[in-house]
């Protein structure tokens, strides 16, 4: 048990330099994000470019959309056969996957929500090594109950997302990895030279503890004697 001690010592300084580490970026990077739209009944389609997140070594992190970017929403408007069911997937590239390539990782939202947002957020998730390696992407504001709207009468939510794009408030997150607790490790019990346990001693009573204090006031009363009868009556 001591040797776990020791260990979990020897491993805390390690852990917490590279919890510090993971949250400076060494220099200004740059990141490739893609989006697509997604129906279940229909082939797969190709991303393509929709922007950039910037992470500045000092600073926060911003997005810089694609010029194409409401040009791309309303092609995807015009080829879209049915909203319903239809997802709006937003991907990170990945190494190797090329312009064309397919990505294995997306976050989506529904297609209805996209006419009534006013915001959006890119959360990326990132390794230790502030490598990202995930995406998630959120539109508000949604129902709460994530139900589609039931009026006929909305404009194609595609359409109204390209028109109001290039005003939605962005915001761009960077998560990194929490470290799990250290375990909390008990002091190992004292052992006997047989390696027994120790049994500790049982706590004394209250009158174990005080009896001799007691006889001796009650030996020194005995002793002391009575008091001294009055040598006359007037």
């Amino acid at each position: 048990m001591s040797r776990c001690l020791n260990a979990s010592a020897m491993l805390l300084p390690f852990v917490l330099a590279t919890a510090s580490a993971s949250l400076a970026w060494a220099a200004d990077s740059s990141f490739q994000i893609y989006h697509r739209i997604y129906e279940p009944t229909q082939p797969e389609t190709a991303f393509t470019p929709r922007g950039t997140v910037l992470v500045p070594a000092n600073g926060d992190p911003s997005f810089r959309p694609s010029q194409t970017l409401a040009q791309d929403l309303t092609q995807f408007a015009t080829a879209l056969q049915t909203v319903k069911g239809a997802l709006y997937q937003v991907a990170l590239e990945r190494e190797g996957a090329g312009a064309a390539g397919q990505w294995d990782i997306a976050s989506a939202v529904k297609v209805c929500h996209l006419h009534q947002a006013t915001s959006e957020t890119i959360l990326l998730h990132t390794t230790l090594g502030n490598t990202p390696f995930a995406l998630d992407y959120f539109v508000a504001p949604i129902p709460h109950n994530g139900a589609c709207p039931k009026s006929s009468k909305a404009p194609s939510p595609l359409l109204s997302f390209a028109g109001n794009v290039a005003e939605l408030n962005t915001t761009v997150v960077l998560k990194s990895p929490r470290l799990p607790p250290l375990p909390e490790l008990r002091v190992p019990p004292p052992l006997t030279p047989e390696g027994e346990p120790v049994v500790p001693v049982p706590e004394k009573s209250l009158f174990q503890r005080y009896w001799m204090y007691g006889l001796a006031i009650l030996v020194a009363l005995m002793l002391s004697g009575g008091p001294e009868e009055e040598s006359g009556k007037k």
